[in-house]
């Protein structure tokens, strides 16, 4: 038989909340209030986007940083680095990252201006052919009407004035330029040289051992992941930045090594970089070939190509451990895109991936986790 607890009648009702009665044979303890503090992560969650919106120009260049040095930190722990001084290692890195994308900017800076020159012209002849093209889609929108007066205007006109949009001050934008991109050199070879002494001390700071673990069990899977995503997503823009290179070499396109190298760097941010590309190569055809059909084969050879490659080759060397909800994607694009633009839209993937090893490796966040899958 149960003995029962006596009651100390000096007891006070702060005594007895915490010290409650033992729940009786067969009754089931009280559930605990769940979601209690969802208000309080919203306004965190809310809080942090907006920090983000107002101090974007500070904290974006520590997160270019930081991803900088996530990427080439595996690096400095292979031979021959690992022998090497942690700064001599970090500048060589640096220095050769750099230097690559220094060359390839060079080598494609005369093709890229002599095509920014040539927008007004491609407009132009684009026009008319744009205006055939939404006629019997749309005849009484205003798209239809603005279209066709463009090509009447220019088929009227025996001589026209280029007009040249005002050109930035070169003295007042450099600094603008120059100095996020000098703090962001800046910032990634110091985390290279300095960033395990930061993460030992971050370790320090861990309660208990098996937090420390945790902490430097994820560190160590963003890194070692974060690389192979990016080295993977590396790659396969090149081969897809080669193959649209060769087909665009095929139909005819002047500066097919351009547009190569355009699709490579604007497939690393996906959806958007795709979509922007067959748009620039829907125009380039539109002023380079006559007929419609033929116009529009750089486009979807190129939607082509990148179709296989984002369902074929990419999955294939990744594998469905890296794969992500494509609707997650587009709404995490918009989200950062929004925030911070262009910079923003680099960033947002690798920041979806760092978010999706954390959310796998937290048992609170596990649904994030099936979530984002």
């Amino acid at each position: 038989m149960a003995r029962r607890r006596r009651r100390n009648p000096n007891a006070t009702p702060a005594d007895a909340a915490a010290n409650p009665a033992p729940a009786r044979e067969g009754e089931r303890p009280a559930p605990r209030a769940r979601g209690g503090n969802r208000p309080l992560w919203l306004l965190v969650i809310a809080a942090g986007l907006y920090t983000c919106y107002l101090a974007s120009s500070l904290i974006l260049p520590i997160v270019l940083a930081g991803f900088i040095a996530m990427l080439l930190a595996p690096l400095m722990r292979r031979a021959p680095l690992r022998w090497l001084p942690r700064g001599v290692s970090a500048l060589l890195l640096m220095a050769a990252l750099l230097g690559t994308l220094g060359a390839v900017g060079t080598f494609l800076a005369t093709p890229a201006a002599e095509w920014v020159r040539k927008v007004p012209f491609v407009m132009r002849e684009a026009a008319p052919k744009l205006r055939d093209m939404v006629e019997p889609l749309q005849q009484a929108t205003q798209a239809r009407e603005s279209l066709g007066k463009l090509a009447r205007e220019e088929a009227a006109s025996s001589e026209r004035v280029v007009v040249q949009p005002p050109q930035p001050d070169l003295i007042e934008a450099t600094p603008r330029v120059l100095g996020p991109v000098l703090a962001v050199i800046l910032l990634g070879f110091s985390f290279l040289v300095y960033g395990d002494d930061l993460l030992r001390k971050l370790l320090e700071l861990r309660p208990t051992r098996a937090q420390k673990k945790l902490t430097a069990g994820i560190v160590q899977q963003i890194q070692s992941d974060l690389s192979r995503y990016m080295l993977t997503i590396s790659g396969t823009s090149l081969v897809l930045g080669a193959a649209t290179g060769l087909w665009l070499w095929y139909l005819g396109v002047p500066d097919p090594l351009l547009w190569g190298v355009l699709a490579a760097m604007l497939n690393i941010t996906p959806i958007v970089g795709p979509l922007l590309m067959a748009l620039l190569l829907a125009l380039v055809g539109l002023s380079q070939f006559d007929t419609l059909g033929t116009a529009m084969l750089p486009a979807a050879g190129f939607l082509a190509l990148n179709a296989a490659e984002s369902q074929v080759l990419t999955p294939a060397v990744l594998g469905r451990t890296m794969r992500i909800n494509p609707l997650a994607i587009i709404l995490w694009l918009m989200l950062w895109g929004w925030l911070w633009g262009v910079p923003g839209l680099l960033v947002a993937v690798p920041m979806l991936v760092c978010l999706k090893i954390v959310a796998d490796r937290v048992d609170d966040w596990k649904v994030w986790s099936r979530l984002l899958e």
